[in-house]
């Protein structure tokens, strides 16, 4: 049996194909840009897949029987006709806990999962989503003003998210794909601890052993930063997300705990193994 990972070239699906080879399963990664994925084992097989068009589909679908998945609307509808035709029997779908948030229903992050979902449940394929919160690598982001001792330039700093660690989702994505007890499963994913963006920072900085300072920005000096980088309706609901949540910590989930049967890994973990990059 193969078992697709899209989005291989990116910390959870790198991660999802490590464990995978570690489970002894047969693994074809794909990308759109298969000849990046020089991180990956010899013995994985790499193809090429952009999601967004048809070319290669069929050939890149032959024997696979189980999918690791990147929400991506564009495509998601012919991929998933295409893998029914194909066989494959089951589709782990990397999801986003935003379909839960308040505003859910105006968000273009929870809309465009939503979306995909919709078609996986309409498919015939069996499914699991994994519904993940804030990831804990989202810190890197800071990485360049800790290094060289700038200010961290927030609106929000109190907004609080639960971060989890990327080998965590993966985990479970590879726990759902083996175990059939997770088929036609939502999986909501967050960190064991809910921390606000100062203690996030803290925290990679005295891991790093640097200072870290924020300096208080406007929201709109931060929506302009961030349509920068993200389209405009994308940044506003990043900066109404941390409006929301200024100041008030959240739930965090069990899933974690109860499909790996261990507790999610903290993000002082993550912090710590991730400290160089921030030196």
């Amino acid at each position: 049996m193969t078992i697709l990972v899209t989005g291989a070239r990116g910390r959870v699906g790198a991660a999802v194909v490590r464990e995978l080879l570690a489970a002894g399963e047969k693994v074809r990664a794909a990308s759109a840009d298969p000849e990046s994925l020089t991180a990956l084992p010899d013995e994985v097989e790499r193809v090429r897949l952009d999601l967004a068009s048809p070319q290669g589909l069929h050939e890149v679908l032959q024997g696979v029987r189980k999918i690791f998945l990147y929400a991506q609307p564009a495509g998601a509808a012919r991929l998933a006709d295409a893998a029914a035709a194909a066989g494959v029997g089951h589709i782990v779908l990397l999801s986003s806990l935003a379909i839960d948030s308040h505003g859910a229903d105006t968000s273009p992050i929870a809309q465009q999962h939503r979306l995909v979902e919709d078609v996986l449940r309409a498919s015939g394929i069996g499914w699991t989503f994994v519904r993940a919160g804030g990831f804990a690598t989202n810190a890197l982001q800071w990485a360049p003003e800790i290094r060289e001792g700038r200010p961290l330039r927030l609106a929000y700093p109190e907004a609080h998210s639960e971060p989890v660690h990327e080998s965590d989702i993966a985990a479970v994505a590879v726990r759902a794909l083996l175990d059939e007890a997770h088929r036609g499963a939502t999986l909501r994913i967050t960190g064991p601890q809910s921390l606000s963006a100062r203690q996030q920072a803290e925290l990679v900085a005295a891991a790093a052993g640097r200072d870290v300072v924020v300096r208080l920005i406007t929201p709109e000096e931060y929506l302009k930063e961030l349509t920068a980088f993200v389209p405009e309706a994308v940044a506003a609901t990043l900066v109404a997300y941390q409006a929301e949540r200024d100041g008030r910590p959240h739930r965090t989930y069990d899933d974690i705990p109860a499909v790996l049967g261990r507790p999610a890994l903290p993000f002082g973990q993550w912090a710590k193994e991730n400290a160089e990059a921030f030196r």
